[in-house]
């Protein structure tokens, strides 16, 4: 059975892990919607239609003509994501402190986990590092060289050089290319669109402008800027505070710094989903053996992405979302 994050917090028993898995829903709206299917090894093989069989119309008592279709299969693996927890007991003693330290240390531990997996959702890249899964940048760019060419989307075919605020031409230029973007996946209802603040700031100026913005909530309440059904927000940064992880560095067209929207459907087993070997463990493991004076907490989750419709995912890229060009 595959269940989202969100859903399995609600059920969850154990403090401890309801805690992580609290910071880790707060941080990331990919964690808040992405179901997660429980495969017990550390590769699952995907099946996908690779040719349909043909259709034709007979006569009268002729017969049909025989046509089959064709499969493919795929493989998706896991990587190991997790890290140790370590607090010296003399600090996690100390009544002087203002809040619990080892508390602390692992607040800080898994958002840096969770904004690792933001990073590596978009830019996860096994060919450079192997230790790391896929991410959607490198899977569109496998779509586009099997000759899916429409999940990979130039705003202004290599020539933009204006931002989409610049004027209203450039305004509704943008927002056609948006619509494709949308209709590039199956059902024409992403569930997510994913991009930076800057994009994200100019998209919102230009759906107001032209009276096309919605909104709505997300599980803790927030507002979630909303368009053709699809909702967008920001992935927002790396562990670092300041690297956007879709970043503002790409120069596709006419040598500008542009940028990059992700458009995902999720569904296990029809669209893009989750894979883990096992449910993320968290373990106290007290004062350690070999370092008496630590406390340790380990966390680990095996983990991965599957697709198996090659419309789960777009990219629209070329956006250059300054007012000036």
């Amino acid at each position: 059975m595959a269940v989202t994050l969100a859903e399995l917090r609600k059920i969850e028993t154990d403090p401890l892990r309801g805690s992580v898995m609290d910071t880790m829903l707060m941080e990331s709206n990919v964690m808040q919607e992405c179901p997660w299917e429980t495969i017990g090894q550390l590769s699952t093989t995907i099946v996908r239609y690779a040719d349909l069989p043909s259709v034709g119309f007979r006569k009268v008592n002729e017969a049909w003509s025989e046509s089959s279709g064709t499969l493919e299969q795929r493989t998706e693996n896991v990587a190991i994501m997790g890290g140790y927890i370590d607090c010296d007991k003399v600090i996690a003693r100390a009544n002087n402190t203002i809040a619990d330290t080892r508390a602390t240390q692992q607040t800080m531990k898994v958002k840096a986990m969770t904004y690792k997996f933001n990073d590596k959702f978009i830019n996860g890249n096994p060919q450079s590092d192997p230790e790391e899964f896929k991410g959607l940048e490198k899977r569109v760019d496998d779509l586009y060289n099997e000759g899916f060419t429409g999940q990979r989307i130039d705003v202004a075919g290599g020539s933009v050089t204006e931002g989409i605020l610049n004027s209203s031409a450039t305004r509704h230029n943008f927002l056609d290319k948006l619509d494709q973007l949308i209709y590039a996946i199956k059902g024409h209802n992403p569930n997510w669109l994913f991009m930076n603040d800057a994009t994200l700031l100019a998209i919102r100026s230009l759906l107001r402008r032209e009276q096309l913005l919605d909104t709505t909530k997300d599980m803790f309440d927030r507002r979630v800027d909303v368009y053709g059904g699809a909702r967008m927000v920001d992935i927002g940064v790396t562990a670092d505070q300041t690297t956007e992880i879709v970043a503002e560095n790409e120069t596709t067209g006419g040598g500008t710094t542009e940028c990059s929207i992700y458009a995902v459907k999720f569904g296990v087993g029809e669209f893009m989903w989750g894979i883990e070997e096992y449910p993320m463990e968290i373990d106290d493991l007290g004062l350690v053996s070999s370092s008496p004076h630590l406390y340790r907490t380990v966390i680990d989750w095996p983990l991965g992405l599957a697709m198996v419709d090659p419309y789960s995912i777009a990219r629209l890229f070329g956006i250059i979302a300054s007012a000036a060009s």
